[in-house]
């Protein structure tokens, strides 16, 4: 729970982006949920108040297909297999459910005059990943099946996994650091979790549905804890 409040928290760089253009904040007003999806809401029109959304945005629309504006068509759904790679559905809804894909579209088509940087790293990223996949199995990381595609995310994020291992043994920093350089795939790969995971848990599914979070609401009265052991 703490690092998906922290993801949130981290979010608000990404929504920087999005309120700059109208466009922007109208896509927000249909991303972000609404009052109506939170209980103790005051009213059905409301959105939910972000820092740095100064200006309020318009009511959210009725949302049809959505036409990816900044990848292309293949690129697109190379980037909706990596987000539920990386919050995939099981008894809770993951990341094609809350259509993450849609978000890191959208805010890397926003960043083209005030981080352009982002773009270049997906272009770059999703290049690498089409080489690599064509280099290990002779197809596009689209056509192969899941047990290629989970071997080779493992490979991209093992540099991660290392150094989380041996974080608290002493003298292991500059090891660690050397690792996380070890693989290509892995700056690319933490980009893909960093959105990934900030995209759901902005979502009206991250948000709502899986953390359960009520907006407004308030009890009435203060029930304790029900834990039978801690009954007096």
């Amino acid at each position: 729970m703490a690092e998906q409040l922290i993801a949130r928290r981290k979010a608000l760089k990404y929504f920087g982006l999005l309120t700059a253009t109208a466009a922007g904040r109208e896509f927000l007003a249909n991303w972000l949920p609404s009052a109506a999806n939170l209980a103790g809401a005051s009213r059905s029109g409301d959105v939910v108040s972000m820092p740095g959304m100064h200006h309020a945005p318009p009511p959210p629309q009725p949302a049809g297909p959505y036409a990816p504006q900044f990848f292309k068509p293949d690129e697109f759904e190379t980037v909706e297999i990596l987000t539920e790679m990386i919050i995939p559905t099981d008894d809770q809804p993951g990341a094609k459910e809350a259509q993450v894909a849609n978000y890191i579209d959208f805010v890397v088509f926003s960043a083209a005059e005030f981080e352009p940087s982002l773009q270049r790293e997906w272009n770059e990223g999703l290049a690498w990943l089409e080489r690599e996949s064509k280099r290990l199995h002779g197809k596009s990381f689209r056509q192969l099946d899941a047990g290629d595609r989970e071997k080779l995310m493992m490979d991209m994020s093992l540099p991660e996994r290392v150094s989380t291992s041996r974080r608290s043994l002493p003298g292991q920093a500059s090891i660690a650091a050397t690792e996380k350089e070890a693989h290509p795939g892995f700056g690319f790969y933490r980009l893909v979790k960093e959105m990934t995971v900030e995209g759901f848990y902005s979502s009206r599914v991250g948000l709502v549905d899986v953390l359960e979070y009520k907006g407004r609401a308030f009890l009435s009265e203060f029930p304790g804890c029900t834990h039978p052991e801690h009954q007096t």
